[in-house]
């Protein structure tokens, strides 16, 4: 089996607090896999999840996690 090429997120930013500073949550809801030959990839959703928003696809990482449900910006 591929292996995806990138993570697919959907990044939602809180409210500011007190300090005026917001946090940025990252949800995986998909992998992305390239095309076998030709240029483009196929983005691939988890069933039944909503989406909306901004989504964000993002390499895997190379420290043996595979969910990566969150990310650090």
């Amino acid at each position: 089996m591929r292996k995806p090429i990138y993570h697919v997120f959907v990044t939602q930013e809180s409210q500011p607090d007190p300090q005026g500073e917001k946090n940025t949550w990252w949800t995986k809801v998909g992998v992305a896999f390239a095309h076998h030959d030709k240029p483009g990839l196929n983005v691939v959703l988890t069933p039944g999840i909503a989406v909306s928003g901004k989504l964000v696809l993002l390499e895997p990482r190379d420290d043996g996690d595979t969910t990566q449900d969150t990310h650090p910006v």
